[in-house]
């Protein structure tokens, strides 16, 4: 297993993305000050113009392993109803493939639209939100896949999500080939939900392409419940990794915590530790 960085040193960039290159390669310095030899490009929202070839320059320097993660928190009303927020979804999603090509990276994970409000979805809505959202992995999917790329949906689950929990989430991603479409697990989020860390890991075990490792407790509010440092939630982390172990995963696992550098470091040492005891 190969633990990257995703979430970044507190006061290395801004507040939140869009990130500019040079914030981007800034970030892949730092991760490799850090010890880390991999690294999440992301979150792309509302993109800015990155330049590739300068960052694959960087990625190459650091002999850094990289994929990339695409979205927010997209719309799920505006994606179902408007064709601009399908345009924007599909415009990233496709730039996050572009963005694969250019630094030679074979994942892109994308983030799928999420109702703001729970008022705001009724059964009607839902089912558009789902269809337009299974058109643009069939065209991004196929897309990704002639260009040697495969993509990984992420399961972030929370009511009103448009998959109805983990195992509609599953039927959603089996209508895809497993070498074509992946599942990227978010672990402190799925735990949060009081979801089966074991179960979700042998339901996608055949499509596991990365986890967000990030420590959570139960608290109801998921902002202050989760992107933890390890250790500081109630996450068994020597459990989750054996179970990872048993079902073979030998893949990604994308530190995405709000943290100090210090506390990045012991939690990259102490999962790698898990790793290689």
């Amino acid at each position: 297993m190969l633990v990257a960085l995703h979430s970044v040193p507190q006061g290395l960039f801004k507040a939140s993305p869009p990130y500019s290159n040079s914030e981007l390669v800034e970030f892949v310095r730092k991760a490799a000050s850090l010890g880390f030899t991999a690294v999440q490009i992301g979150p792309l929202a509302n993109y800015v113009p990155i330049e590739g070839q300068r960052l694959k320059r960087v990625l190459d320097s650091f002999r850094m392993e990289r994929n990339v993660h695409v979205g927010g928190i997209y719309d799920a009303e505006k994606f179902a109803l408007t064709k601009e927020e399908y345009a924007r979804v599909r415009k990233e999603t496709r730039y996050g493939i572009t963005l694969c090509k250019q630094i030679t990276s074979t994942l892109v994970s994308i983030h799928p639209p999420f109702f703001a409000k729970r008022s705001q979805m009724n059964s009607k809505l839902l089912l558009k939100a789902r269809n337009r959202f299974l058109k643009l992995v069939e065209e991004e999917a196929d897309f990704a896949s002639r260009n040697g790329i495969k993509i990984a949906l992420e399961s972030f689950c929370y009511y009103p999500f448009i998959f109805e929990g983990l195992r509609d989430f599953a039927h959603f991603v089996s209508n895809f080939p497993a070498k074509n479409l992946g599942v990227l697990l978010d672990i402190g989020h799925l735990y949060q939900m009081r979801i089966d860390l074991v179960e979700a890991l042998h339901l996608f075990e055949d499509r596991l392409s990365d986890l967000h490792i990030h420590d959570a407790t139960l608290e109801e509010d998921y902002r202050k419940a989760t992107h933890l440092p390890i250790g500081k939630g109630t996450i068994n982390f020597p459990d989750l990794i054996s179970r990872l172990k048993e079902v073979g995963y030998d893949k990604w696992l994308s530190l995405e915590i709000r943290g100090t550098e210090k506390e990045i470091a012991e939690s990259k040492s102490y999962l790698e530790s898990l790793i290689t005891p």
